[in-house]
């Protein structure tokens, strides 16, 4: 429905566009010459902002149909619970989901990277071209100052950009932290009965709800502190207590294999799908930052060669001002290629999402092995000490990914 709605955006503008451009074809009016490049500056923000958001929906869906298969694969058991039908573990509240804060923020990445480059574009234009004093050119230099002014306003007023992104990933990964620690016994859960674990539950996620990146970093820590100061980490406090599961044995072995399918497993998937998009996504924008080179390279030796060839004292010819205009265009135009790779930090995001993966399948061969074994009172603190270990391996990886897209300001130098 919302690529139908952008669709439906870049038509509109798109026939707003055309139309100006017809009617200063047909009536020669200033005021038609001066507004077509102008209305081109905005119908060109809008088809990089539109394209861009379509493009990511249809690539969605694509990798959806694609890791069908894969996703098939993970599918648990019917005799394996899902987390939820365990007392005191509840669903993800509905809301905005981090994928959206992902899409806004890289958006407006992809046009402040563009902009330059159109502004350079629109600049040579006027330059090669045109006359100054013409109604035309007039129109250019205005959309230039407009695409500057469009730059500047959005660095000035987009401070902290990828804040919402960051800040709505943390809240459901801590949220889903919360639900696994209370489903395996560990954490600020150990040794607490089913009501009070159901208090401190939600004392917990009334602090989560509308928690900001201080309140995260504090829910995100891996130790409990006392009114002394003292800090009891979680990994040592399920060895120093010792305490045998509460509840019945089969009980324990269920709650095992949910913590097998439904965290590490599926974690596991997402981060070797992660990984393949990422991976994906660096051929594509590396692919491109190579032919943009190459292509610059070879137009401006191009345009040296016309310029040695051509005669003194004439009016360059029409092939010499597109070349011209080429050269000038794609440089800045192979920069915001470059940015836009930047931004994406594809390269290493896979490389965490990997190094996270391998940790994982090491964590669920750890578990199958001990699920293959008698669920003794040993067994339990085992499994305990691992659901530890895996959250801390989840931890890790959040906080490389909070550091690699994590941005104070969008860069001027796009």
């Amino acid at each position: 429905m919302l690529a139908a709605a952008r669709a439906v955006v870049v038509v509109a503008s798109t026939v707003v566009f055309a139309g100006l451009v017809v009617a200063a074809s047909i009536t020669g009016l200033s005021a038609f010459l001066v507004l077509t490049p102008v209305a081109g500056a905005f119908w060109l923000l809008v088809l990089i902002d539109s394209g861009y958001r379509i493009g990511r929906e249809w690539a969605h869906r694509r990798r959806r149909r694609a890791s069908r298969a894969q996703r098939d694969a993970w599918t648990p058991g019917a005799d394996v619970r899902p987390p939820i039908d365990y007392a005191g573990v509840l669903r993800r509240p509905s809301g905005n989901d981090p994928v959206d804060h992902q899409g806004d923020f890289r958006a407006v990445g992809i046009r402040l990277a563009v902009l330059p480059a159109l502004a350079v574009l629109f600049l040579t234009v006027q330059t090669v071209f045109l006359n100054n004093g013409e109604s035309l050119a007039i129109g250019f230099i205005l959309a230039e100052c407009l695409l500057l002014v469009a730059m500047i306003w959005t660095i000035w007023t987009g401070q902290e950009p990828s804040r919402p992104w960051v800040v709505s990933r943390m809240r459901g990964e801590v949220f889903r932290r919360e639900m696994f620690l209370l489903l395996a016994g560990v954490g600020p859960y150990l040794g607490l009965s089913s009501e009070d674990a159901e208090r401190v539950r939600d004392a917990r996620l009334n602090v989560l709800s509308n928690a900001e990146q201080a309140q995260l970093d504090e829910l995100n820590r891996f130790a409990d502190r006392t009114t002394l100061g003292d800090e009891h980490h979680w990994q040592d406090e399920v060895w120093r207590r010792n305490s045998p599961q509460q509840g019945p044995a089969p009980d324990v072995v269920d709650r095992m294999r949910t913590y097998l399918d439904y965290r590490i497993r599926r974690q596991a998937l997402f981060m070797e799908l992660s990984v393949e998009k990422c991976e994906r996504t660096e051929r594509s924008l590396g692919r491109v930052a190579k032919a943009m080179v190459l292509a610059g390279i070879a137009v401006a030796l191009c345009y040296a060669a016309l310029l040695l060839a051509g005669p003194d004292g004439h009016t360059p010819s029409t092939t010499a001002a597109i070349v011209a205009l080429l050269a000038a265009g794609l440089p800045p135009l192979c920069n915001a290629v470059l940015a836009i790779q930047n931004l994406f930090a594809a390269q290493r995001l896979a490389a965490s999402y990997r190094e996270t993966r391998q940790e994982l399948l090491g964590h669920e061969n750890t578990l199958r092995t001990l699920l293959s074994k008698p669920a003794t009172p040993d067994a339990v603190v085992l499994f305990r000490a691992l659901a530890v270990r895996v959250e801390l391996t989840l931890a890790e990886e959040l906080r490389r990914w909070r550091i690699i897209v994590v941005k104070p300001e969008f860069d001027a130098g796009l």
